[in-house]
């Protein structure tokens, strides 16, 4: 297939190839996708049975069921997201985040937009639904509760990993380079930073599993060894501990936002706010007043 496109985990222990055409390509605001992506969306393509090959891995992946309609899959290994059946028969829902190079296809609509992130800034472009697309039967299910008392909660897809804060955040940093859309299968991760003797863990540290790259990278990912959600890096000795944004179940206010490594973002992703951008780190100047 001259127009297949080539989709890896983080670790790349799992790949597959997917083709045109696509039955859909939209933006999921849903809790869940948040949780499952750890970022303000997840982004997917309908690529039909016959135009999708796994090519290696199908060993590494974990198949992870949250609700009856459709699958969560993920790898063992780097916790990626991974494409899974859908609600609709003969189509595989294939994470955006994960793929190579461009789609020669951009998204078309956006769903569930009446639980996005306050983070989140909409695009107009698209085609907004407060839940499913219509003619899509499927129930929608109520979001999580945040835990009493804290300033900031959230918690893994799964239930098995919590955490609470004691300051909010100020910012959040969303961050395109190549490794962090394929740890979060998403157009970016987003991420929530909070000082390390502010946080701590409510429940499941215990069940948490970590994937770095070999070195010289210092690349690392923690996701729940059981539902593959991005979970918060905030190891001992830390001075700040950093929060998936799709994790939050508090209600947030809106923050501002930076975002990095733009030079590496996915083609078919455009950011619509008017928040900061920098082709990779900002410079050393702005660091510091950017990520306290």
């Amino acid at each position: 297939m001259s127009t297949s496109i080539r989709g890896a985990c983080l670790c790349s222990a799992v790949s597959f190839t997917i083709a045109p055409p696509y039955r859909w390509f939209a933006h999921c605001h849903c809790s869940m996708c948040r949780k499952h992506y750890g970022s303000l969306f997840g982004t997917s393509l309908g690529v039909a049975s016959a135009a999708f090959r796994w090519l290696r891995g199908t060993g590494e992946i974990v198949h992870y069921r949250a609700t009856a309609a459709f699958e969560r899959p993920f790898c063992r290994r780097c916790g990626s997201t991974l494409p899974g059946d859908s609600d609709e028969e003969g189509y595989w829902n294939v994470p955006a985040g994960l793929l190579d190079g461009d789609l020669d296809a951009r998204p078309r609509s956006q769903i569930f937009v009446a639980s996005r992130s306050p983070l989140t800034a909409l695009d107009d472009a698209l085609a907004p639904h407060d839940a499913y697309a219509p003619g899509t039967p499927l129930p929608t299910l109520p979001d999580r509760e945040p835990l009493e008392g804290a300033a900031v909660s959230g918690s893994c897809l799964c239930g098995a990993v919590a955490f609470a804060a004691t300051e909010l955040p100020r910012r959040v940093v969303n961050c395109y380079c190549s490794l962090c859309r394929r740890s979060r299968a998403a157009a970016f991760s987003s991420t929530l930073l909070v000082p390390r003797e502010a946080f701590h863990w409510v429940r499941g540290e215990a069940r948490i599993r970590s994937y770095a790259l070999p070195p010289p990278s210092q690349y690392r990912t923690d996701f729940c060894a059981d539902c593959g959600s991005p979970v918060p890096a905030a190891a001992a000795g830390l001075e700040t501990a950093m929060l998936p944004a799709g994790a939050i179940d508090s209600p947030l206010p809106p923050l501002p936002a930076v975002h990095l490594y733009v030079g590496s973002k996915a083609p078919w992703y455009e950011i619509v706010d008017t928040w900061p951008q920098f082709a990779e780190l900002p410079p050393p100047e702005q660091l510091k007043e950017l990520f306290r």
